[in-house]
């Protein structure tokens, strides 16, 4: 696990009266919480290009998760037709 880095955010009184702590605890969290899945997205991408989707191994795993699970998206189209 990585290590934490402390930051202390100022922001002026008439924004917070404005729109409440609350409202600006919840902003920040969420900007926070979309940066992480934005670094988590990229890392992906960095390693999907180390990755031979069309190897055996990947070949088998996407038939089984067909054979698994394909039938409840076959469900899913043919019921809205």
């Amino acid at each position: 696990m990585s290590s934490m880095v402390e930051f202390k955010v100022e922001v002026e009184e008439d924004i917070v009266k404005e729109y409440g702590k609350d409202v600006m605890e919840k902003y920040l969290q969420e900007y926070l919480t979309k940066a992480i899945l934005g670094l988590a997205a990229k890392e992906i991408l960095d390693d999907l290009k180390t990755i031979d989707v069309n190897e055996e191994g990947w070949l088998r795993a996407r038939e089984k998760a067909w054979d698994n699970y394909g039938k409840h998206y076959f469900l899913k189209v043919s019921s809205k037709v």
